[in-house]
């Protein structure tokens, strides 16, 4: 049978206190609706529907699913709307179950929602929604059953008696509903309720007037379907995920020395024998080798780090690759596009841009590599920048293999250096070097006799060299 997923995601989320909307919100590196679609498309529904209002194009950029379809809802009076909204999206032959979930609930998995679409269809339901047993079922809609147990209907806190909010049995909000009773049933809704919109709820009672069969599943694990209403909901969700993820690493042989200041991905693959330092950051889709040691307060993003590397404290790396037996810091910033062949050193206060360097070759302080292509066993010295941009364009440094780049070097792209050359202190290069050669642009050093006793009186200062400064 075919299946088909409507995914609510219009809402602002005022008790976010924000300017964004709720499912915007990064949770685990990722917009929360990243997440609550994932979790649905792997079901291989077709199509997906994702419900946008406040914010509606931000919402559909952030989806990142090419088969998602998207109906707007404006404005926004309530779930039974966004619903209608949708089957706009949905074709008019569609003939199948359509699953319902929600954006703002990124913590329910595939797995939980296949086990919710096969007790449907075995059960012969028209109609199912999870459930869940609470102890404190706080302002949750409240599942009504008849005395044989049947689900009657589901009743909103705003509008429960005294009597339905005793009951513990709450409805999380997942339908799955064949489509042709769906669309008979959005038909019938009316805003006859305490908050005058269009409840999603109020199909169970429609369903069962027709005699429709109508199942409750009640799930074991209600944290899967905790909604994101607040910044403190959002915090303790992305608690929980940060310690699943370092749970699983340590259980895989990974070294956390502090795991609650390591922020790790869960896309983030780390081998066995690696060592994760404090106040780490590994974000994207990062992916360590053997033994690596991180020494603490490093932001890593999408870094793919060879065997064997030590990134000493304060390093900055993203859309990178770090070969084998590199060691990297304190304090440097490896930025896009930046690849280390293996047995580098980057030292401290390097910046690396769209830089190449070979195997072996290093950088050990205090230099500027941007849109450079560095061959093997080449020394950087101290201060070296290569000077890639003219106001308008970035252009190409090229150096070649066992060089020696001196202190205070400055590049001026596009330029070459080729093999084997010695390049002196303080040389500024703006054209072509050969292979073995020796280049310098050293001016003439010129001293004065004398001259700070004359500068020292020009500015009426005392003879032992105290300067006598004015106060401004």
């Amino acid at each position: 049978m075919s299946l088909a997923a409507i995914i609510l995601a219009a809402g602002k989320g005022t008790r976010m206190r924000s300017l964004r909307a709720k499912v915007l919100h990064e949770l685990g590196g990722e917009p929360m609706i990243a997440r609550a679609v994932r979790a649905v498309a792997a079901l291989e529904s077709d199509p997906v529907i994702v419900v946008v209002g406040h914010q509606a194009r931000e919402v559909e950029a952030a989806v990142n699913f090419p088969n998602a379809r998207f109906a707007l809802q404006e404005p926004q009076r309530g779930t039974g709307d966004a619903v209608r909204c949708a089957l706009d999206q949905l074709p008019a032959n569609f003939s199948g179950d359509v699953l319902i979930t929600y954006g703002d609930m990124p913590a329910i998995t595939t797995v939980t929602l296949r086990a919710f679409l096969d007790e449907h269809r075995k059960r012969g339901a028209k109609l199912s929604f999870i459930s869940i047993i609470l102890d404190d079922p706080s302002a949750y809609g409240r599942v009504v059953r008849d005395a044989a147990g049947n689900v009657n209907k589901i009743v909103e806190f705003r509008d429960a008696s005294p009597a339905d909010r005793a009951i513990k049995e709450i409805n999380t909000g997942c339908y799955l509903v064949e489509s042709a009773l769906l669309r008979f049933a959005l038909a019938q809704l009316k805003p006859a309720n305490a908050q005058d919109e269009y409840y999603l709820t109020d199909i169970v009672a429609i369903a069962r007037n027709e005699n429709e069969k109508v199942e409750a599943w009640v799930a074991t694990d209600p944290a899967q379907f905790a909604g994101i209403n607040s910044r403190e909901e959002l915090a303790n969700m992305e608690a929980e995920i940060r310690t699943a993820v370092n749970r699983k690493l340590m259980q895989s042989g990974v070294t956390l020395v502090d795991p609650s200041t390591a922020y790790i991905s869960e896309k983030s693959e780390i081998a066995p024998d690696c060592v994760i330092g404090p106040n780490v950051q590994i974000l994207g889709t990062c992916k360590l080798g053997e033994g690596v040691r991180i020494d603490g307060t490093a932001w890593l993003s999408n870094v793919i780090i060879g065997p064997r590397c030590h990134l000493k404290l304060g390093v900055r790396a993203e859309d990178c690759t770090i070969g084998e037996e590199s060691d990297i810091g304190p304090f440097a910033n490896l930025r896009a596009g930046t690849a280390l062949a293996g047995h580098n050193r980057i030292g401290n206060f390097v910046e690396t841009k769209n830089a190449r360097l070979g195997r072996g070759t290093k950088a050990s302080h205090l230099s500027y590599l941007g849109d450079a292509t560095i061959g093997a066993d080449t020394n950087v010295g101290c201060g070296v920048i290569t000077v890639n941009y003219d106001g308008y364009d970035k252009h190409q440094t090229e150096i070649g293999d066992r060089c020696m780049v001196g202190c205070d070097t400055q590049l001026v792209a596009p330029v070459k250096v080729g093999s084997d050359v010695f390049v002196a202190s303080g040389t500024t290069i703006i054209r072509e070097v050969p292979d073995g050669a020796l280049v310098m642009s050293h001016h003439p050093q010129r001293e004065k006799a004398g001259w700070m006793a004359i500068w020292r009186k020009r500015h009426n200062d005392s003879p032992d060299g105290s300067l006598r400064r004015k106060k401004h």
